[in-house]
């Protein structure tokens, strides 16, 4: 998918974040960054060779986890709601090789008060579709969240303007 980056509004996420995914903090992470467009959520990521699976290519969980990832923060910043995954079906179409430049896509499908249905796509070099998936996201108050054990109250409370944050653009 060829995007014009220029057009692209970066989304914030949280100081000192950890997450494998997202987290700039965590040194063996994807440091996946956001942006957006105010329809979809992309990522721009080169996967590091540790994470090859077959020689150079990209391992298929890795795969996996940048779409979930991408997935999930394109309901946090297009919907604003704290969700997490009860179904992901992956398409792998292409390998995808270490050290290559991707852009990761993510898209909202059906979206109900406590489900949300998703798309993540992975581009390789040439705008070649490489990996796709489906999704399903159950939705949740934030305080569910705590009282589920997702987040606890006090990263909930740092989190709440990240979840915040389209409504104030």
């Amino acid at each position: 998918m060829l995007v014009n980056r220029d057009a692209l509004q970066p989304v914030a996420n949280l100081e000192g974040q950890t997450c494998f995914g997202c987290g700039i903090n965590n040194p063996v992470g994807l440091h996946m960054a956001f942006h957006t467009d105010g329809e979809r959520l992309y990522s721009f990521v080169t996967v590091p060779p540790v994470m090859a699976g077959w020689d150079r290519t990209v391992h298929g969980g890795i795969l996996s986890t940048m779409l979930d990832e991408i997935m999930g923060w394109s309901i946090i910043y297009l919907l604003g709601k704290i969700a997490v995954t009860k179904t992901m079906t992956v398409e792998f179409k292409k390998p995808v090789q270490v050290e290559q430049p991707l852009t990761v896509v993510g898209t909202i499908g059906e979206a109900a008060d406590r489900q949300v249905v998703m798309t993540g796509e992975i581009y390789g070099a040439e705008d070649l579709l490489c990996t796709r998936a489906s999704g399903t996201f159950a939705t949740m108050p934030t305080q569910t969240a705590v009282r589920l054990g997702v987040m606890r109250a006090d990263y909930m409370e740092r989190f709440l303007p990240i979840l915040q944050q389209r409504a104030g653009a």
